[in-house]
């Protein structure tokens, strides 16, 4: 039987020697939780944890809380402290029964908001127990970090959190915390399907409620659970999941817009409203109400033939899907006219929905765009919405095969632990023909591994070609996304513009003026996010702090030139003036008719550089 002597002596051993010198004096999930320390970087003398901000106000936080709270209030002589941890290892909750001893977790920072990774401060039994998936123990020189050896710590999974409920004391009381874990995690599991249940019955009585107003199409979701009311379910496959997946992205990104119009796969037009439900002031999730828009007759033909002559075709837009949808005069009404230019001059938020839709769905997808368009990034972010603390493996295909790197599918086919998983192929058109045989086979065995692995990978191409090595893999992809270029997104621009600078500028206080919002937004970025990166990181270095003004810009920003438009440049630019045409000159008009704001009409007629039309 070993002792806490013979495990120091075996800690000391394996940081001279490695696992070889052990021999058997420690645990093996103990040894192997060394191991993974030493891999990530764990310092052995021990790093101070790091604050890094919790969400406090979590109602799933706050009522395993109070799960804690009342195990404290009805055990106020056992003399511990309980803990919610997460599984990213950020604190989320700490109970004491002892105000001493709270003051020691609070000395080796075992607090709220406090980052305990096993990246950072090495061997924890909440480290070990979230790796073993199973109630764990250590105790005093088990830890790695110095300070925490003259403690005691049981740690027991709660899935329904994605973390775990731990009970620490002083060294003393080893091999009495683990019932105590057990029975609190059980108790916070009981706790968050009860919260569970209560959530799906609201969903389920909103779903109830809409149906009886007469809804014809109706989908109700959580993001996790899908609800689809009868009418939905005789609409065709596609257009089911078209209106599934816009529920799911509505929940995703918080998106509680008015009615609007969209297009489903068979052609037909849908009138869409989107409406959220609450218990208690919680979002629960959203009910979505749909149905065929009613086309009525276009109201401005008789205008336009005023104008230009009666002689003259009706200058509206053609509504090519009006075949599919039955008979009729195929004149595009004007509520489909606003919805097709807001989607025409919004294609990042339609992006954005559908990225959102299809990770939350678990499909894997292709994003193709420009080089420096943030497609790694937006799918990086959309995943950590639904999952926190779910880090991406993150490949780059430019890198296998290289000799001289370690190889990087090591990382692709490591143990899952069940948790949904993200992986992430960067320079996917960079792959060479034997690698990307390697990367096939090593993505058939990940996708036959347990746990739900979503595949995303990114092309910086501008169409695709299954004729380049990277064409081997496009099976694997069930959807399609494009990411536009930075350029198609001026209303976004200086907002954009705002949180990269908030990024680098390290909470000093710099700000842009709104001359350099417009010189921003007049320049075409042909190196999109990246090169708009590369700009600020050159302002923060030579402008401490302030309002950023012109002057500070790097020279580039000021080049004069006409870039050629593109197809979807082309096609903003024709529609803005169409509008403006029927409008007669009216900005306020037009932009009602485009359905977009007139502060985004204006930076587009600045940017395409479109004169007066009266």
């Amino acid at each position: 039987m070993t002792g806490p002597r013979d495990v120091e002596l075996a800690r000391v051993r394996f940081s001279a020697r490695g696992a070889a010198a052990v021999d058997g004096a420690v645990r093996p999930a103990v040894l192997a939780s060394w191991e993974r320390s030493q891999h990530l970087g764990a310092h052995p003398g021990g790093r101070p944890a790091p604050f890094v901000g919790h969400d406090a106000g979590s109602s799933a936080i706050a009522e395993a809380g109070e799960v804690l709270g009342d195990f404290v209030t009805a055990n106020p002589e056992c003399g511990c402290s309980v803990l919610l941890v997460g599984a990213d290892g950020v604190v989320r909750a700490r109970r004491d029964t002892d105000p001493g001893f709270g003051e020691v977790l609070d000395a080796v920072r075992l607090a709220p908001g406090y980052c305990h990774a096993e990246r950072l401060v090495g061997t924890t039994a909440m480290s070990v127990a979230l790796h073993e998936g199973r109630a764990v123990e250590l105790s005093g020189p088990e830890h790695v970090h110095p300070e925490l050896r003259s403690l005691a710590a049981a740690a027991a999974p709660v899935p329904h959190l994605d973390g775990v409920v731990v009970v620490c004391s002083d060294a003393s009381a080893a091999g009495m915390l683990l019932p105590l874990a057990r029975t609190l995690a059980r108790d916070v599991t009981g706790h968050a399907q009860a919260r569970r249940r209560r959530g799906l019955l609201a969903l389920h009585e909103a779903f109830d409620a809409a149906q009886g107003e007469g809804g014809a199409w109706v989908v109700a979701t959580d993001g996790d659970v899908v609800l689809v009311g009868t009418g939905a379910r005789r609409t065709p496959p596609a257009d089911q999941q078209a209106l599934g997946d816009l529920a799911v992205a509505s929940v995703v990104l918080d998106d509680d817009r008015p009615p609007r119009h969209v297009d489903l796969p068979s052609g037909t037009c849908a009138e869409v409203e989107v409406r959220e439900v609450r218990r208690d002031g919680e979002y629960l999730g959203c009910v979505l109400t749909a149905g065929p828009a009613v086309h009525a007759d276009a109201g401005d033909d008789a205008e336009a033939r005023r104008r230009q002559g009666s002689h003259v075709a009706p200058t509206g837009r053609r509504d090519f899907a009006a075949a599919l949808r039955g008979p009729g005069d195929g004149r595009a009404p004007s509520a489909a006219r606003v919805r097709a230019n807001r989607e025409l001059l919004t294609p990042h938020l339609r992006a954005r929905q559908e990225v959102a839709a299809n990770l939350a769905q678990g499909r894997d997808q292709l994003l193709v765009g420009e080089p420096g368009t943030g497609k790694r990034t937006l799918a990086v972010e959309q995943f950590a919405r639904r999952h926190r603390g779910r880090a991406p493996v993150v490949l780059d295909c430019s890198t296998i095969g290289d000799a001289g790197r370690g190889d990087p599918l090591a990382r692709v086919v490591a143990a899952r632990d069940g948790a949904p998983q993200l992986v992430v192929l960067r320079q996917l058109q960079a792959v060479s023909p034997v690698a990307v045989r390697r990367l096939d086979e090593v993505l058939r065995r990940v996708a036959d591994t347990p746990g739900a692995v979503v595949l995303v990978g990114c092309l910086d191409v501008e169409s695709v070609d299954p004729t380049r090595p990277y064409g081997l893999l496009l099976r694997r992809f069930h959807e399609t996304v494009r990411v536009p270029a930075l350029r198609h997104r001026i209303d976004e621009l200086g907002e954009i513009a705002r949180s990269v600078l908030g990024s680098m500028a390290a909470g000093r206080s710099l700000r842009l003026s709104h001359q350099v919002v417009r010189v921003l937004e007049g320049y075409p970025w042909p190196g999109n996010v990246s090169e708009l990166e590369d700009v600020l990181r050159y302002v923060v270095a030579r402008k401490p702090v302030g309002v950023i003004q012109p002057p500070d810009l790097p020279a580039s920003c000021f080049t004069s030139r006409a870039p050629k438009l593109s197809m979807l440049e082309t096609a903003q630019c024709d529609a803005i003036i169409q509008a403006l045409y029927e409008a007669r000159g009216n900005r306020y008009r037009a932009a009602s008719m485009l359905g977009i704001a007139r502060s985004s009409l204006y930076r587009k007629i600045d940017a395409f550089g479109i004169s007066y039309i009266a």
